[in-house]
């Protein structure tokens, strides 16, 4: 298991990209049944995270800077391959988004977490910002980690 951080989407190969983007639709998209913009123009801006077990693609987060999105720095678009489930990769993820983001320096952080997962993130120090909103279909919240 290995991380890779790149600061733009020029940084990565064209197989990576193809692996991030294939990731984001499979889960997204196509298991939450829900068609919508994934390709959002954010992921030029961002810093995109990786969690790889060997050469394949295990779980990714994509980090949009402050004034993007929010006013704060996000971590958005986690996601974890369904073979790897269970396997811890989720929290390796997000807590590996969060440490490299307080190491910049960062006071805050602010997601738009699925409501279904509100009890996952609040394990992980985010805290309810806001009510219940839905954003293509699906019941979404904004959560946010102060550092």
């Amino acid at each position: 298991m290995k991380f890779i951080l790149y600061h733009g989407i020029d940084e990565m190969s064209s197989s990576e990209l193809y692996d991030i983007l294939k990731l984001r639709q499979d889960i997204f998209i196509v298991e939450q049944d829900c068609v919508y913009d994934d390709i959002d123009g954010l992921d030029g801006a961002s810093q995109h995270l990786l969690l790889k077990t060997g050469d394949e693609l295990a779980a990714y987060s994509r980090i949009v800077p402050p004034m993007v999105k929010f006013d704060e720095i996000s971590i958005g678009r986690i996601v974890v391959k369904m073979k790897f489930r269970g396997s811890g990769y989720g929290k390796k993820i997000v807590m590996e988004s969060i440490n490299r983001i307080a190491e910049i320096g960062h006071k805050a952080i602010r997601i738009e977490a699925q409501a279904h997962l509100v009890e996952f993130y609040e394990n992980l120090g985010f805290n309810s910002a806001g009510e219940t909103y839905i954003v293509d279909g699906i019941p979404h919240l904004q959560m946010v980690r102060n550092l």
